[in-house]
């Protein structure tokens, strides 16, 4: 696993672009170049399984419910 790494202070729209851009990432088998390049930060490090998107969309909503 990478260093952590502190997001600023988010609001409840801007959680759920993210959360609706990685539930669209989980249902998209193949993405174009350009994403792959933000997923893998320019291919030093391995995307994220779909399991651990799921993970991380949990997170996010419990983490983020007091928003």
């Amino acid at each position: 696993m990478s260093a952590p790494f502190t997001l600023p202070p988010l609001d409840v729209a801007e959680v759920s672009a993210i959360l609706a851009g990685l539930r669209l990432l989980q249902a998209t088998p193949q993405v174009s170049p350009a994403i792959n390049a933000i997923l893998t930060n320019g291919d030093e490090i391995e995307p994220l399984s779909l399991d651990q998107i799921d993970a991380l969309c949990q997170r996010l909503n419990i983490e983020g419910a007091g928003a």
